[in-house]
C-alpha cells in the first residue's frame, strides 16, 4: 500500500469539517494528526465551521409519592428535605439526548450557555458543567469563600462564558449584596438604596482547554476591580465574551471575561432615553443574549406593547428596533410584566412571560403575518441553548 502524505493546509481544511466525536478518534492515526488536532488555532477553526445545535433544556419536579413528601411540601421544609428534579435535554433531530437528576432542597436552578459546546448548570447544591453532545455532567468544586450560588432574593450569583482569544471557559461568582436596585423605607421615613461599590470583589474559576481535548480546572481566585454601578443580578446575560447587566439608573454595564474589567455600553438603547417621570413606571426592560447579539426588550404594560432592540455598532445610534409586538390579551393572572426571550430570528420571536406560577405562558410571534400564537405553558426553567460540536470531553476533566 502506498502512503500519501497530504499537506497540512489541506488536512486542516478536511479535518475542520469532521464531527467532534469522529475527530477525537483521529488523534491515534499519526503524530501529524495528533499535532494538528491539538492545536488551538485548529480548535477555533473547527468550532467556527461546525453548525450550532439547538438544545431545549426543561426541568421537571416529580410529584410527591409518599405521605412524608406531601408533609414536607406543605410545610416548606426545604432546609431538611431534598427533592429530586429531572433535567431533560432535547433537540429536534434526536429527541432526548441527555437526562440527569439532581437532588437539592430549594427551587433555585439556572442553566447558563457559553455558546461553545459546554453549558453551566447552577443549583443550590453547587455548579456543574454540562456537555449535551456527549451526555455528560460534572461537578465543579465549591469556592472556599462563598459556596452559595443564589442570594436571598433567589437571584443567581454565577456567570459563565467562553473567551475565544485564550480558548478558556470562565465561571464568575458575584457577592451576595451586589444587586440593590430595590428601594427601602428607613424607620425615619426616608427612602434609600444601597451604596455603589468603589471596588467590587468577586471570584473567578478558569477552565482551560488542553491539547488533548481535555479541560484543566484552576483553583478559585479572588479579584478586585473598580465598579461604581448598581448592577441588577436578575438582568445578567452573556454575549461573545462579555457579561451584561442593567442598572437602577438605566445604564447597561459590561464585564469583559478576558480582561476582567467593567465598562458602560454607549450609546444607550433609545427606550432608556425616555422621560423617567411616569413613562418608565409601567415599563419592564429585559436584556437578552441570543445568536451572538445583545438585545433589549421594552415591555410597556399600560399599552401592552413590546419592542425588541438589537445592539448594532455599525449603525448610527448603535441600536436598531427589530420588532414591535402587540401583547394585548396575553397578561393573565400571575404575570409580573417581565419578558424572557428564548430565541429570535428575522421573522420569528419565541418568548415566555414571567409568572408566579410553576409554569409560564409561551408565545411565538410571526413578523411576516404580525400574529402572536399562544404555545401553551412551559415549566419555569425552560431554556434554549445553542451548543457547537467540538473535541472537548468532560471525561477528561483535570480538577485542581
Amino acid at each position: 500500500m502506498t502512503y500519501v502524505s497530504l499537506p497540512n493546509d489541506l488536512l486542516i481544511e478536511i479535518l475542520s469539517r469532521v464531527p467532534g466525536k469522529t475527530l477525537a478518534r483521529f488523534r491515534s492515526v499519526s503524530k501529524q494528526f495528533k499535532s494538528l488536532i491539538s492545536d488551538h488555532c485548529f480548535l477555533r477553526l473547527h468550532h467556527n465551521r461546525l453548525r450550532d445545535s439547538l438544545f431545549v433544556i426543561s426541568i421537571h419536579e416529580p410529584l410527591p409519592n409518599s405521605h412524608n413528601d406531601f408533609y414536607a411540601l406543605l410545610h416548606k421544609r426545604s432546609d431538611t428535605y431534598s427533592k429530586r428534579y429531572n433535567f431533560i435535554v432535547t433537540n429536534k433531530a434526536n429527541g432526548i439526548v441527555h437526562a440527569f437528576t439532581v437532588m437539592f432542597g430549594c427551587r433555585n436552578f439556572r442553566m447558563l450557555s457559553s455558546y461553545h459546546k459546554l453549558l453551566c448548570f447552577v443549583c443550590n447544591s453547587g455548579i456543574y458543567l454540562c456537555d449535551p453532545m456527549n451526555k455528560d455532567l460534572k461537578y465543579l468544586h465549591d469556592s472556599p469563600w462563598s459556596p452559595l450560588c443564589f442570594n436571598r432574593s433567589e437571584e443567581c450569583l454565577v456567570s459563565f462564558g467562553f473567551v475565544e482569544a485564550t480558548m478558556q471557559y470562565k465561571v464568575v461568582k458575584w457577592p451576595h449584596d451586589l444587586d440593590e436596585s430595590r428601594r427601602r423605607r428607613l424607620p425615619n421615613g426616608l427612602i434609600t438604596t444601597w451604596k455603589k461599590f468603589n471596588k467590587l470583589e468577586f471570584e473567578v474559576l478558569n477552565i482551560d482547554i488542553v491539547g488533548n481535548g481535555g479541560l484543566k480546572v484552576s483553583p478559585w481566585r479572588r479579584h478586585h476591580s473598580p465598579c461604581s454601578y448598581l448592577l441588577q443580578l436578575s438582568s445578567q446575560v452573556y454575549v461573545n465574551g462579555f457579561i451584561y447587566w442593567t442598572t437602577s439608573d438605566f445604564q447597561i454595564v459590561s464585564f469583559s471575561l478576558q480582561d476582567e474589567t467593567f465598562s458602560t455600553v454607549n450609546p444607550k438603547p433609545p427606550c432608556f432615553c425616555l422621560d423617567i417621570q411616569g413613562s418608565k413606571e409601567t415599563r419592564f426592560f429585559t436584556l437578552s443574549g441570543s445568536r451572538g447579539n445583545l438585545w433589549m426588550i421594552d415591555n410597556d404594560v399600560t399599552s401592552q406593547t413590546m419592542e425588541i432592540w438589537m445592539m448594532d455598532e455599525s449603525r448610527d445610534g448603535g441600536w436598531a428596533k427589530i420588532h414591535k409586538i402587540d401583547l394585548g390579551g396575553t397578561h393573565s393572572n400571575g404575570n409580573d410584566g417581565r419578558v424572557h426571550m428564548l430565541d429570535i430570528r428575522s421573522d420569528r420571536v419565541l418568548f415566555k412571560l414571567s409568572s408566579t406560577w410553576s409554569t409560564w405562558p409561551l408565545f411565538c410571534y410571526n413578523a411576516k403575518s404580525s400574529t402572536l400564537v399562544n404555545c401553551g405553558r412551559v415549566f419555569r426553567e425552560y431554556q434554549l441553548c445553542h451548543s457547537t460540536d467540538g473535541l472537548l470531553s468532560l471525561h477528561n476533566l483535570d480538577t485542581y
